[in-house]
C-alpha cells in the first residue's frame, strides 16, 4: 500500500510539475479554454480577479484521478500526461457552468464598485495542489515563477475566487515573503439579492484556515436566503470533508467520505451550497439539487 502511494505521488509530480513549469496549467489542456468566460475585462492592472483555473478545470481535477494508476503504472511520465491531452478533455457543460459563475462573481465586484483586471491566457495555476500534498519544495520553487508572472504584470493585488487559491496566496505570503495583496471575493461583495432555502456545506480551507465560514453565511443572508443549520453536520466543530483532498492518493477512500458527506447534508435539507469547485464536484454525484453560492446570489 505504502509503496503504492509512493508511485502515485511520484507520478502526480512528474506530470503535474513538468506541465505546471512548461505552461502554469496542473494538467495538459488548452490554456484557452479557460479565458474564455469573458473578454470585456482589462488585461492586467494593479488588481485582478484570480481564477487559477479551478472553476474550468474541476472536473479534470477527478478524471485525472481516475486515471492516476495508469499514469503511475506507466512511470508518470509527461509523455504519458501528454496523451492524457487527447482523451481527459472538460465537458462543454462543465465549462459553460464553470464560465456562468465567473462572469457573476466579476458583475458581483463590479456591483461593489472594485474595479478589476484579467490575465487571461497569462494567468498562472495556484501551485495549489503542490501545497496541500506536501511537495513543499516544488510549490516554493513554482510559487516564485507565479509571484514573478504577476508581477511583470503589475499585479499588486488578487481577488480569489476559491479556497484553494486563497490558501495558496496566503502561505506564499509566509514561505516566499509575497508583498501580493489577497483577498477573497465574498469578502467584498455587497447589495446582492438570491432566494430559496438551503443547507451550506462549508470546504474546510474557509472555515478552519481562512475563517471565511461566517462570511459565506453573511453574504446568503444579507441577500434574503435562509441557511437552515444542524450543529452535528453543519458546525466548524463537527461539520466534515468532502473528500476531495484525498482523492489523488486513495480514489475509493475519498468517494465513500463524500458519500457519506453527501447523506449527512440531505438530512438537514435536499437543497446544497457549496463554495468550492472540487467539493462541487466530488459531491454532485451523491446530490441532485446542489449550487455554488456563486449560482444562487447576484
Amino acid at each position: 500500500m505504502a509503496q503504492k502511494l509512493q508511485r502515485q505521488l511520484s507520478a502526480i509530480k512528474k506530470v503535474m510539475v513538468g506541465t505546471l513549469n512548461k505552461n502554469y496549467v496542473p494538467f495538459p489542456v488548452d490554456k484557452s479554454l479557460c479565458s474564455r468566460w469573458t473578454n470585456d475585462l482589462s488585461h492586467g492592472g494593479e488588481t485582478i480577479i484570480y481564477t487559477s483555473f479551478m472553476y474550468q478545470l474541476a472536473s479534470l481535477f477527478k478524471s485525472y484521478e481516475k486515471y492516476l494508476p495508469t499514469f503511475s503504472n506507466m512511470g508518470g511520465s509527461s509523455r504519458m500526461a501528454s496523451l492524457g491531452k487527447l482523451f481527459i478533455k472538460p465537458k462543454k457543460e462543465d465549462l459553460e457552468r464553470s464560465y456562468a459563475i465567473l462572469r457573476n462573481i466579476s458583475a458581483m465586484l463590479k456591483k461593489a464598485g472594485i474595479n478589476h483586471g484579467y490575465l487571461y491566457d497569462d494567468e498562472p495555476y495556484s501551485g495549489g495542489l503542490l501545497l496541500e500534498l506536501g511537495m513543499i519544495n516544488e510549490f516554493k520553487e513554482y510559487g516564485g515563477k507565479v509571484l514573478q508572472k504577476f508581477k511583470d504584470n503589475g499585479v499588486r493585488r488578487v481577488i480569489t475566487v476559491d479556497p484553494h487559491t486563497t490558501n495558496a496566496m496566503e502561505r506564499m505570503k509566509k514561505l516566499l515573503n509575497s508583498d501580493i495583496e489577497v483577498v477573497n471575493y465574498l469578502t467584498l461583495i455587497k447589495g446582492l439579492s438570491g432566494n430559496g432555502q438551503f443547507v451550506i456545506h462549508d470546504p474546510c480551507l474557509y472555515t478552519r484556515y481562512l475563517d471565511l465560514g461566517e462570511t459565506m453565511r453573511d453574504v446568503l443572508t444579507n441577500a434574503g436566503i435562509k441557511v437552515k443549520e444542524d450543529i452535528m453536520v453543519t458546525s466548524k466543530e463537527y461539520g466534515t470533508c468532502c473528500g476531495g483532498p484525498l482523492g489523488p492518493v486513495d480514489l475509493e477512500l475519498s468517494s465513500k467520505i463524500a458519500e457519506d458527506r453527501a447523506r449527512k447534508l440531505l438530512s438537514v435539507s435536499d437543497k446544497v451550497l457549496v463554495a468550492c469547485p472540487l467539493c462541487y464536484q466530488n459531491l454532485s454525484p451523491y446530490i441532485k439539487n446542489i449550487k455554488d453560492i456563486a449560482e444562487v446570489v447576484s
